[in-house]
């Protein structure tokens, strides 16, 4: 059998001939829904709107739970690529407590070398994670670790 492979582009762009159960509907249609149609169609929009509205209550859910484990991810990655800027953040946590006495900071070990220069006592603490710190005051102590950094964050976008 052979197949002849060329075809004209007239055979493309001719409209296919109606099919008769569309020219039903049509025809159909132009004489508007029924009682039982409009009904069916009224639930289907209901089932509609309350799948839409559980979607997103279930969306909501869904950010709010993994919105900060994503950006615990993130930001653990990034550290890995450079790590926190403690000057800064302890520059930060001072315009904080302007007006305080600061009396030490405590910081991982290894990032002690970070902090030289400062004026106040720097203390190692292995408990805490690369990149966090506390601040100790005369009248109490300023968490600056990165959790509660990013939690601070995250309060707002929650």
């Amino acid at each position: 059998m052979v197949v002849d492979a060329f075809v004209l582009l007239a055979e493309f762009l001719r409209p296919d001939p109606p099919e008769p159960a569309l020219e039903f509907h049509a025809a159909q249609a132009a004489e508007g829904p029924s009682a039982a149609e409009i009904l069916e169609l009224d639930e289907a929009l209901r089932a509609a709107r309350r799948f839409r509205a559980a979607l997103a209550d279930a969306l909501d859910a869904a950010v709010q739970e993994l919105l900060p484990i994503l950006a615990r991810d993130v930001l653990a990655r990034e550290l890995l690529l450079k790590p926190a800027d403690l000057g800064a953040i302890v520059a930060a946590a001072l315009v904080r407590c302007a007006g305080e006495n600061v009396l030490a900071v405590r910081v991982q070990p290894r990032d002690l070398a970070a902090l030289d220069g400062l004026e106040f006592e720097r203390i190692p603490d292995a408990s805490l994670e690369p990149g966090d710190l506390r601040l100790h005051l005369r009248s109490g102590t300023i968490d600056c670790t990165l959790a509660t950094r990013l939690d601070r964050a995250l309060s707002a976008w929650v």
